[in-house]
């Protein structure tokens, strides 16, 4: 890694990270956790392909978050008709975390879109959180819909040529959801363990919300932050740049969790510089690399990044919703 990189990197990142870590808030005891009233009926919704993986990885993802009494809604009707009930609607609504697991035919489900589409509203309208998950298909393939996703949003265009609005608010919530940090299956083998790693984090971003946790995960976020960085600096090695990458977007993803619950614009300049200091990593990484997967990555990133940004000027003038 060259000097003038090192340089950057330092001034861009360890600074602020140091600083921020001042607010780093101690984690809370069980028993406070424990004893916070619950309103929901549910906490979780899932949204997932049935044929796909009904049987197999959500129910055994949806027996890991019971084990650890997570309240989770589930929809078992085998029989779908056409248009999403105003219950299922209500479900996705009132959940304060959905789990969208992306399987290689959850594309062809116009219900799982529809799905899709009102999770993303939920996000942008009361910082609902999302957790995308991986389940043997290529993240990229969903984001950008291509592979069996693009097989999908072929015959969609065909069926629907008379409301392609539809068809591209599908495309967008897509790629809004393959961009947010989640989990890939194909990077771990053994599925039993995977599920209790998963259902794991979902319970600690439940007890963030419901046991004012927020600040607890940032710390946390920017610590870890901190150590990739000094690793990238004593190796410079792309791989340690990559791992840097995905802490600094974790950190940004929880960030914004906590924008979307305020209006302060000091709030949200800190995820506004968070993200510009993620795009500049990625510009980094690119120009080493120079690989069309990251060049996409970048682009999308970007796209990302004018989001926060509209939002954040929406919020000054007292609108909401990215």
């Amino acid at each position: 890694m060259n000097h003038k990189l090192i340089v950057l990197l330092k001034q861009t990142f360890s600074f602020s990270l140091k600083t921020e870590m001042a607010s780093f808030v101690p984690p809370l005891s069980p028993s406070l956790i424990s004893k916070t009233p619950q309103q929901q009926v549910h906490q979780v919704f899932l949204s997932f392909r049935g044929e796909d993986t009904r049987y197999t990885f959500t129910s055994h993802l949806y027996a890991a978050l019971k084990r650890l009494q997570v309240k989770t809604y589930i929809d078992n009707d085998l029989e779908r008709g056409d248009e999403i009930s105003p219950s299922l609607l209500k479900a996705i609504q009132d959940a304060k975390v959905s789990v969208v697991v992306f399987s290689q035919n959850y594309a062809s489900s116009r219900w799982c879109l529809d799905e899709l589409v009102k999770i993303t509203q939920c996000k942008r309208n009361t910082g609902q959180i999302i957790v995308p998950i991986f389940y043997h298909v290529d993240p990229t393939h969903v984001r950008h819909q291509t592979g069996s996703y693009s097989h999908a949003f072929a015959s969609h265009e065909k069926r629907f040529v008379a409301d392609m609005n539809r068809v591209q608010t599908w495309r967008l919530a897509l790629t809004e959801v393959a961009n947010i940090s989640g989990w890939d299956c194909l990077t771990t083998s053994v599925e039993s363990e995977l599920v209790e790693i998963i259902g794991k984090d979902i319970l600690q971003k439940l007890e963030s919300i419901t046991g004012g946790g927020l600040e607890r995960r940032i710390g946390l976020q920017k610590e870890m932050a901190q150590q990739k960085l000094e690793k990238l600096l004593r190796t410079g090695d792309v791989r340690d740049m990559e791992e840097l990458i995905t802490a600094m977007q974790q950190l940004g993803e929880v960030k914004l969790e906590k924008a979307m619950q305020t209006d302060d614009s000091g709030v949200w300049r800190e995820v506004t510089e968070t993200y510009e200091r993620i795009l500049q990593l990625k510009q980094d990484k690119w120009m080493r690399t120079l690989s069309t997967k990251d060049m996409q990555d970048l682009m999308s990133t970007r796209g990302h990044v004018m989001q926060i940004q509209r939002e954040q000027s929406n919020r000054r003038m007292g609108f909401r919703g990215i």
